[in-house]
């Protein structure tokens, strides 16, 4: 009797051990794959991050409790801080990028909630961040006041945060602004996709998927990159060779729209509500 109870014992021990290492085996990995998309995130905008990395830990405690405020179902942990407060900074590049253009609009809502909480607790300090790490203070503008039409804004946001990233202003992959809220599966954000040349977006749902009909931004389309000035005629024929090449003659491509997808479609949206720069 007491070698059977001692056996049993033995077994219990052995398949609570494999359990447990199994369990700390999985946390491992998961560990080292968030360190691998962190890392990578990281290198998508260079200089996004060396200013993201300046933001005080204050601004990020502040975003933690009053975000959700304002944009329930906003994560709030530290992978989430990172693509908010980069896809901030990397707008806030774009605008840099684009200033004799013309002002920008915001297509993340996730990270414009960076800019509100900021904005509430610390203008000043938000202020001499933006001189410091863009040469400019960007002054926050909702879509109405941003003195041109918000699809050409979008425009120099797009070309901005795709030169700022070393991505084809062609698509199809989504520099990290754009994918942002689509990332995140942020209920009332904006979910885009750039397909066959042009660039789409949709609203997220408050289950976090896109849902409803797709708006195409005809100005971030190549011909309208032409027209605004964005581009010219002859880094159009450039840019269609190389993307030719890249993808064997075809049209269509992989798309970085996160873990949201978006489906064609009419309808009419606006896909951001502020923006800044002149």
């Amino acid at each position: 009797m007491l070698a059977s109870k001692t056996v049993a014992m033995n077994n219990t021990t052995t398949t609570t051990t494999k359990f447990s290492l199994a369990s700390r085996m999985g946390a491992w990995w998961a560990d080292q794959r968030a360190n691998g998309e962190a890392t990578a995130l990281r290198r998508r905008c260079p200089p996004a991050t060396v200013a993201a990395d300046q933001i005080p830990a204050s601004i990020r405690s502040a975003w933690a409790l009053q975000a959700p405020e304002e944009l329930p179902g906003l994560a709030t942990d530290d992978a989430a801080w990172l693509r908010c407060s980069l896809g901030l900074a990397q707008f806030f590049e774009g605008c840099r990028l684009q200033r004799e253009c013309g002002p920008c609009a915001l297509p993340s809502k996730a990270a414009d909630s960076v800019w509100h909480v900021w904005l509430k607790v610390d203008p000043g300090g938000l202020a001499v961040w933006q001189e410091r790490y863009f040469s400019r203070v960007v002054e926050h503008r909702g879509a109405d006041d941003l003195g041109a039409p918000l699809d050409d804004c979008l425009a120099r946001t797009w070309v901005g945060a795709c030169r700022s990233e070393g991505k084809g202003l062609l698509g199809p992959q989504l520099p990290l602004v754009f994918a942002l809220d689509g990332l995140l599966c942020l209920p009332t954000g904006w979910a885009y996709q750039h397909k066959r040349g042009a660039l789409l977006h949709r609203q997220i749902d408050g289950f976090g998927q896109p849902g409803g009909a797709a708006f195409a931004h005809a100005s971030v389309a190549a011909a309208g990159l032409v027209a605004l000035g964005l581009i010219s005629e002859a880094e159009l024929i450039s840019l269609r060779r190389q993307q030719a090449g890249d993808s064997g003659g075809a049209t269509g491509g992989p798309v970085d729209a996160g873990s949201c997808s978006v489906s064609d479609g009419g309808g009419c949206s606006c896909g951001s509500g502020c923006g800044g720069g002149s």
